[in-house]
């Protein structure tokens, strides 16, 4: 599992989720009027997956590297 999704705590109050199905594709939703996360509204699905996957391989880089 990646750190940043271990950490769900401390974003108690930010509407932007984002779960692994079992089968490793991930799941991103967020509340529409959410000033920090409205830009994503005017992203495609794969822009949004290019996020997640560049989340992703940084996470492993910085647990590679610690």
């Amino acid at each position: 599992m990646l750190k940043w999704l271990k950490n769900k705590s401390k974003m108690k109050n930010d509407s932007l989720t984002v779960k692994q199905n079992e089968d490793g594709s991930f799941l991103v939703e967020w509340d529409k009027k959410d000033p920090q996360w409205e830009f994503l509204n005017d992203l495609t699905s794969p822009e949004i997956e290019s996020i997640v996957q560049q989340a992703i391989k940084y996470d492993n880089e910085r647990q590679s590297s610690t």
